[in-house]
């Protein structure tokens, strides 16, 4: 019954919008959320931020690792998985299709492979034969939202608002982020349910682990105006809580699967409306002014818009201004906490040498390469994450600082189309992340330290005393080497994938500042192609436009 009605609702608002002519995106999207409800097709997409476990939480739920894993972030591309004879079918933008083995999936959809989306996927389809997936459901692996691919962003945004369900990844070791919070707020608009997981259990005490979990629920109550929130421990890794997530993912497919898409359905079927209300109300009040006014106002408007190209440079300048003076503050950190390093393994250095100097060079080299493969390496990890924590600080200040730019551009435009136009027109907030602390993974490098003395070495030759002491002398210099060595690297880390990441943001401002006067400009110019057909057919395009308009206020009231 449920089913029917709101069938019937989204027929009636197709045939609405379709004699509109001027809402055919509105129409696509109405007939995908429509094919859903008659294909029985729930979406439950595997959302959260870069290193959180969604890829080994989707492995495990299907019970195989039949997704690419890795140490640093892989996924850039959303991989849908349905129930079908396995095979994998890659959808690229340009509306081609390519079928691959399961073997080369990892070509397409990891980052180290398909680096910022170069070859162009949209998505990639993942068919295998597990009962699991045989009542329509289709899991998503999205990437990970808040990265420095913007791209990852903008998918992993797509797909939650496609989704009917969403399985949102928390972890023990990070407290819920500002990206995480704006993620849910944004999402709940969308999907009509939550399972809310914390995964790497088996990493804390259970002490901490309650601590942790009663935080969490505190902060997703308030999130998502809910009395009661479901959380599923769980470690991904270990499989620990899986049957638990598991079992109630069934059980919700079994018993409620079609109030699940009715309700998403209903959902998406509301903010699509009032889009589609929006173009109209402008449509209809720029259609009552005069043509010679109308063109008036366009070059008005087009004239007004190169003021908001001056707003999107002075912004990307401004936020290039505080990327600069962050690095600054990390090389100072950074190049203050390396002179302590050096001292101090220089003093350790020091006092295994007088513990050793008058034993066999052979065993004074082994107990010098054991310092280098370990105090070295754990000081300058521990030297990289003083780094990274003061990327972070300074990072969130600058996040929050684009999105009130991209914000004020919007904000523009909608006072901007009110003034001219006497229209309120829409436009949704940013939330865009410029980067995040999982995308500035430094590797430590040290070259091999069994050089450093060769069987061959005329070194053997000489008196043990001076042998030692120059074996002694060339550790040293290599701490000093391999401190500097890091340093440069670590700073230079930093500095690319900041500068990489101003170099998309400039894109994605100039990209999102095109794209939102392209839509008004077509809006407007569409008016006025309008307006120079004969009056009385514009005259009773309106009329039936004002009836259209109603009829879909009164459907969205009926949702």
């Amino acid at each position: 019954m449920q089913d029917t009605k709101i069938l019937s609702i989204l027929k009636e608002v197709e045939i609405l919008l379709s004699r509109t002519g001027i809402s055919d995106d509105e129409i696509k999207k109405v007939v995908e959320i429509r094919n859903k409800i008659e294909n029985n097709e729930l979406v439950i997409s595997v959302i959260g931020q870069f290193k959180r476990g969604k890829t080994s939480l989707i492995n495990a739920l299907l019970g195989a690792d039949v997704l690419p894993i890795g140490v640093i972030p892989v996924t850039s591309v959303a991989t849908k998985i349905q129930y079908g004879e396995e095979g994998v079918m890659v959808h690229f933008k340009n509306g081609e299709k390519e079928r691959i083995c399961l073997n080369d999936l990892i070509r397409f959809v990891a980052e180290q492979e398909n680096p910022n989306n170069q070859k162009g996927v949209s998505f990639v389809n993942l068919y295998l034969p597990f009962d699991f997936l045989r009542n329509g459901l289709v899991l998503v692996d999205t990437p990970g939202v808040g990265s420095v691919h913007q791209n990852n962003t903008d998918e992993a945004y797509a797909f939650m608002k496609k989704s009917d369900a969403i399985i949102f990844m928390l972890s023990v070791d990070s407290p819920i982020n500002e990206i995480e919070y704006e993620f849910l707020v944004s999402s709940k608009k969308y999907a009509s349910k939550f399972y809310f997981t914390v995964n790497k259990i088996d990493t804390i005490s259970c002490d901490d682990l309650n601590a942790y979990l009663n935080y969490c629920r505190n902060i997703l109550r308030e999130i998502m105006s809910a009395e009661t929130i479901a959380l599923f421990p769980i470690s991904a890794k270990t499989k620990s809580g899986m049957n638990e997530l598991l079992g109630h993912i069934e059980e919700d497919i079994q018993d409620s699967t079609a109030s699940i898409i009715i309700d998403s359905v209903k959902i998406k079927l509301r903010d699509i409306l009032k889009l589609a209300l929006d173009h109209l109300e402008f449509y209809r009040n720029a259609s009552n002014m005069p043509l010679k006014d109308l063109e008036q106002k366009r070059e008005e408007l087009i004239s007004r818009l190169e003021s908001l190209d001056q707003l999107a440079k002075e912004s990307t300048y401004y936020l290039q201004q505080q990327i600069d003076e962050l690095l600054e503050e990390i090389r100072i950190v950074i190049h203050r906490e390396s002179e302590g390093i050096e001292e101090q393994l220089i003093a350790i250095l020091n006092n295994g040498y007088e513990q050793y100097q008058n034993r066999k060079t052979k065993i004074l080299d082994e107990k010098f390469r054991f310092l280098i493969e370990t105090d070295l390496s754990n000081y300058l990890i521990n030297l990289n994450d003083q780094g990274l924590e003061t990327l972070v600080n300074g990072y969130d200040k600058l996040t929050e600082l684009f999105n009130n730019k991209i914000d004020a551009v919007k904000d523009y435009l909608e006072n901007i189309i009110f003034e001219l136009f006497g229209t309120v027109y829409h436009y949704k907030k940013s939330i865009y992340k410029l980067s995040q602390r999982d995308d500035f993974y430094v590797r430590i490098k040290q070259q091999p330290v069994a050089f450093l003395v060769d069987i061959n070495d005329f070194i053997y030759l000489m008196p043990r005393g001076w042998a030692n002491k120059k074996i002694y002398s060339r550790y040293q210099k290599k701490i000093q080497s391999d401190v500097e060595h890091n340093v440069n690297n670590m700073i230079y880390n930093y500095q690319y994938k900041l500068k990489e990441s101003v170099r998309e943001l400039k894109y994605y401002f100039q990209n999102e500042s095109e794209s939102l006067k392209r839509e008004i400009e077509d809006l407007i110019n569409q008016v006025i192609d309008d307006k120079k057909i004969i009056a009385t057919k514009l005259s009773a395009k309106l009329e039936e436009l004002d009836s259209i308009y109603k009829q879909l206020e009164e459907l969205l009231l009926k949702i």
